[in-house]
């Protein structure tokens, strides 16, 4: 059962990023764009799960199928779209889940997209406002907290009930963006 941990921060978070950064870069070479550390890991200071969430822009999203072989020989599991068209999700496991073979404790999520995609800018946005505005810094960590309290084995509860906050501080990032 996967767990939903919040845990403070980690300095090790960004040497992890640049390790997967580096196994990315291996694997989709020619295709790569720009790799990005995106998600509440890249937020020095924050509380978050203790997932890496790598931000992958390639030149042609539907050339990342032919590296499938080799993301899966690199340790990512392949998940499709997982419910955003135009993306490729792939989750690497924690070392001790995939000797297991459970599958619950994720490492990584690497979430790799085409150029332009909405969800890059709004993505980087997000993780740009949140480490410079205090105020919502403190509010999505509390609300991060409460979620992973309330629904602690429940991934998408814990998502459901941070949705309203995400969208509250991406207006607010939108304006702030465009001031």
């Amino acid at each position: 059962m996967r767990e939903m941990l919040v845990v403070p921060y980690d300095q090790s978070w960004p040497a992890l990023y640049e390790r997967e950064r580096a196994a990315l870069a291996g694997i989709l070479g020619d295709l790569l764009v720009d790799i990005q550390h995106f998600g509440s890991t890249a937020i020095p200071g924050i509380h978050a799960k203790p997932i890496i969430d790598v931000m992958v822009v390639v030149k042609q999203i539907e050339l990342v199928d032919a590296r499938n072989g080799a993301m899966i020989a690199g340790g990512y599991s392949p998940r499709g779209e997982n419910g955003i068209p135009g993306r490729r999700y792939f989750v690497r496991l924690k070392e001790e889940s995939a000797r297991q073979g459970n599958g619950e404790n994720h490492a990584a999520h690497i979430h790799i997209y085409g150029p332009g995609n909405p969800h890059t800018a709004d993505e980087l946005l997000f993780r740009d406002f949140l480490r410079v505005n205090r105020e919502a810094f403190t509010q999505y960590e509390a609300v991060k907290r409460q979620a992973a309290s309330k629904h602690r084995f429940s991934p998408a509860k814990y998502v459901d009930a941070k949705h309203a906050c995400v969208m509250e501080i991406m207006e607010q990032a939108k304006r702030y963006g465009t001031a």
